[in-house]
């Protein structure tokens, strides 16, 4: 962690999925890995 992060937010995004009509299904623990090997794909890293 560095200065300024917090180690936990109570955001409620329910108007957000109910306006969007889209609700998040992968959990940050396995979509952020994802990610990271996707974007070492595209990038060729």
């Amino acid at each position: 962690m560095q200065p300024g992060d917090v180690e936990a937010t109570f955001a409620d995004v329910a108007a957000l999925e109910a306006e969007v009509g889209v609700a998040p299904k992968i959990p940050l623990e396995e979509g952020i890995p994802r990610f990271v090997a996707w974007f070492r794909a595209r990038e060729g890293l």
